[in-house]
C-alpha cells in the first residue's frame, strides 16, 4: 500500500510540473533531514560550524509528527547533516527504525567511512541505503592532506567490507564515492575514477569546492579553468571506456538555452535542519519556513515556494536562483556559481577577492548578478 503512495505521488508531482502547477496537491519526492553530528575528521573545504545534534529521540518526536506522513510518500529520504552522522552513538537503533519505519525509501547517508565498521554495514547492506562516502582521494597522502586524518588504509578496508556484504546478500544498498574537486587533488580525478572501479562501488560523484570562508578561494578550481576541462574530458573518456557511473561537474564553456533543464527542485525537493529550519534545496541562501512555527503543508505551498515554481515557469527568475547552474549553465563561469548563495557569507567572499583582485585578475562579466552593494 505504502508503495503504491509513492508511486501515486510521484505521477501526479510529474504531471504537476508538466503542466507548470504552482500551488501543489503532490508532496517532495527528496527529501533531507539536516542530521548533523560531530565529526572525527576535518576536511580542508568543511564548513563545520556548531549545529544541534540529530537523534533518534528528535526523528520521533519531533519529524515523524511534523512531516511523518510525508516520508512515506517520498522516493529518497536524505540523512545528511554536517559532521559524522555515523559515529552516533544510537546509529544502530536508527538504522533499525527507519528500515523498519521507511523500508520502501532509499535512505541517502553521507559518511567519511571511519566508521563503516562491521555492525554498521551489515545493517546498511539489510536495508535500502544510499552510502556517499566523501574519500576524496585515491591515495594516503592526498586523502591526508584534505581531510586531516590517516585513516586512509582502513576506509579502503571498510568500503571492501561493504562491497563483499552487498554481493553476498544481493543487497539493495547503493555505494557513491564522492569527490569535492580542488586545485589539490584535481589532477587525481582520473585516478580516483580507476579506483573506485576497482573497488567495485556503483558510481562517483564530482563536483566542484562551494567556498565558504576565505582559505577557500586559492582552493577552487575556478582560478584553472583551461587545466580543469582538459582533465573532465578525460575524466568522460575514461567512464565511457570503463562503462562505470560517473557524474562530472559542469565544464567551463558556453552552453546554449537548449542545454538548460528547468530546475525541478521547488517542486520535489525539502530540506529541513534539526533545528527546524527549511530551505528549498541545498544551494539556497535563505530559509523559506520553519516546522516549528507552521505545518508541512503551509510551508509547502507558502509564498516563497510559490515565487520560486512562479518564477522557473514563467522565465521570470526568483532572485535566489539567478547565479544557479540550474537556472542557466553559463552559470558555471561565473565567480558566484563557485561560492555560497548566503548573502552575507557571499558579500564577506566578494569583499575579499576584490581587495586581492591583483591575485585573481577578475573582470566584472566573471562574477556573475550581485543583488546588495559591496
Amino acid at each position: 500500500m505504502n508503495y503504491e503512495k509513492i508511486l501515486l505521488n510521484n505521477s501526479v508531482r510529474n504531471l504537476e510540473i508538466e503542466q507548470k502547477k504552482i500551488n501543489l496537491n503532490s508532496t517532495p519526492s527528496y527529501i533531507t533531514i539536516g542530521a548533523h553530528y560531530s565529526c572525527n575528521a576535518s576536511c580542508v573545504f568543511c564548513l563545520g560550524g556548531d549545529y544541534p545534534d540529530f537523534s533518534l529521540a528528535k526523528y520521533k518526536d519531533f519529524f515523524e509528527p511534523k512531516i511523518g506522513h510525508i516520508l512515506k510518500k517520498a522516493i529518497n529520504v536524505g540523512f545528511c547533516g554536517f559532521g559524522e552522522i555515523l559515529l552516533h552513538p544510537e546509529i544502530i537503533q536508527i538504522l533499525d527504525y527507519l528500515s523498519e519505519t521507511l523500508p520502501n525509501q532509499s535512505k541517502a547517508f553521507t559518511t567519511n567511512g571511519i566508521m563503516l565498521n562491521e555492525k554498521i554495514c551489515q545493517k546498511l547492506t539489510d536495508g535500502r541505503y544510499d552510502v556517499m562516502i566523501s574519500l576524496h582521494a585515491s591515495n594516503n597522502v592526498l586523502h591526508e592532506k584534505i581531510t586531516r586524518t590517516k585513516k586512509f588504509n582502513d576506509i579502503v578496508k571498510n568500503i571492501k567490507r561493504l562491497v563483499e556484504l552487498k554481493k553476498q546478500k544481493q543487497s539493495k544498498i547503493s555505494i557513491n564515492m564522492v569527490f569535492v574537486i580542488t586545485q589539490d587533488n584535481i589532477d587525481n580525478l582520473c585516478d580516483f575514477i580507476k579506483f573506485s572501479k576497482e573497488l567495485e562501488t556503483d558510481c562517483v560523484s564530482a563536483n566542484y569546492l562551494t567556498m565558504y570562508e576565505p582559505n577557500h578561494v586559492d582552493m577552487s578550481v575556478f582560478w584553472i579553468k583551461d587545466k580543469v576541462n582538459n582533465i573532465l574530458e578525460q575524466a568522460e573518456k575514461l567512464r565511457d571506456e570503463l562503462s562505470f557511473s560517473v557524474n562530472l561537474p559542469l565544464k567551463f564553456q558556453e552552453y546554449s538555452k537548449a542545454d538548460n533543464i528547468a530546475c525541478r527542485d521547488p517542486w520535489e525537493f525539502f530540506y529541513t535542519e534539526v533545528q527546524g529550519s527549511v530551505n528549498p534545496c541545498c544551494l539556497a541562501g535563505n530559509h523559506i519556513g520553519n516546522l516549528n512555527s507552521n505545518g508541512f503543508e503551509e510551508i509547502w505551498n507558502s509564498e516563497g515556494y510559490v515565487m520560486l515554481r512562479e518564477g522557473i515557469a514563467s522565465g521570470n527568475i526568483h532572485t535566489w536562483c539567478k547565479n544557479c547552474l540550474k537556472y542557466d549553465k553559463n552559470n558555471v563561469n561565473k565567480l558566484l556559481s563557485h561560492i555560497t548563495f548566503r548573502p552575507e557569507t557571499q558579500q564577506l567572499l566578494l569583499k575579499y577577492i576584490f581587495k586581492n583582485n591583483n591575485k585573481y585578475n577578475l573582470k566584472k562579466e566573471d562574477i556573475g548578478i550581485i543583488d546588495f552593494a559591496i
